[in-house]
């Protein structure tokens, strides 16, 4: 039987006492779906890199009690610290997106407003945007990560250009190989951390290219096939954890 894992609050891991208070829609998935009883084998994760395993201790009407038997040390979480900046795509492409990107280890996904987007926020609050954080949490529950990725409020080209400055190696899917080096995509030796930014279906515009170029973005291709954007981004996280090595072949 695969693990039962649920993702907590730090607030709720009480480590002095070896206890933990599993609520809300965890809750009742692990009482009202999965139908776990006391005594059962149960792992929690707080989203933030900490897990322990436990069993379940009680079960009340608005929370499940767990015991805590014993830390969860596994090396699950990379090393590498990688972020995506994925212009949004249509429909629920982004939900796909950052699904695979959770699985392979991304740490932060930057939802990017391209000049070619097609899917443009709303002012305010967004149900997409909180859906998108419900993925990654269900993705790292699924691939045993204990730190649930990032997902930031959508944001233009250039204050992603601002804000990542001096925040590693970075890099920025071109479409045309005429507006990008040549040069396959590599990560220096001891690398730590990488941004990978990928355009719109309609690729990024040559603006948008030319502020990257300037602040220091290095602009790659990655072959001479065109990729659509959400096999590019899944396919840049990839290659980059890989070189980071992260992935084996």
């Amino acid at each position: 039987m695969s693990e039962r894992r649920f993702l907590v609050r730090s607030e709720d891991l009480d480590l002095d006492r070896g206890e933990a208070r599993v609520t809300g829609a965890e809750h009742h998935h692990l009482t009202r779906v999965l139908r776990l009883r006391v005594g059962d084998a149960v792992a929690l994760f707080d989203g933030l890199g900490a897990g322990h395993h436990g069993e379940v201790a009680a079960i009340g009407r608005e929370e499940t009690r767990v015991r805590l038997t014993g830390p969860d040390t596994r090396p699950v979480d990379p090393e590498f610290s990688l972020t995506l900046a994925q212009a949004i795509p249509h429909s629920e492409k982004m939900e796909w997106l950052i699904q695979k990107a959770t699985e392979l280890g991304v740490g932060r996904v930057i939802p990017v407003v391209a000049a070619r987007s097609v899917v443009r926020p709303p002012e305010g609050r967004w149900e997409r945007l909180e859906r998108w954080r419900r993925v990654a949490q269900e993705a790292a529950r699924q691939s045993g990560r204990r730190r649930v990725p990032i997902v930031d409020e959508p944001q233009a080209w250039d204050a992603v250009l601002s804000a990542s400055e001096g925040s590693g190696e970075r890099f920025m899917l071109c479409e045309d190989p005429g507006q990008a080096a040549p040069a396959p995509l590599s990560l220096p030796a001891g690398a730590r951390a990488a941004l990978v930014a990928v355009g719109p279906e309609g690729g990024w515009s040559a603006e948008e290219v030319a502020a990257g170029v300037r602040a220091g973005v290095r602009p790659i291709h990655l072959g001479p096939r065109i990729l659509r954007t959400e096999t590019a981004g899944v396919t840049a996280v990839a290659l980059l954890m890989f070189l980071a090595g992260e992935l084996s072949a």
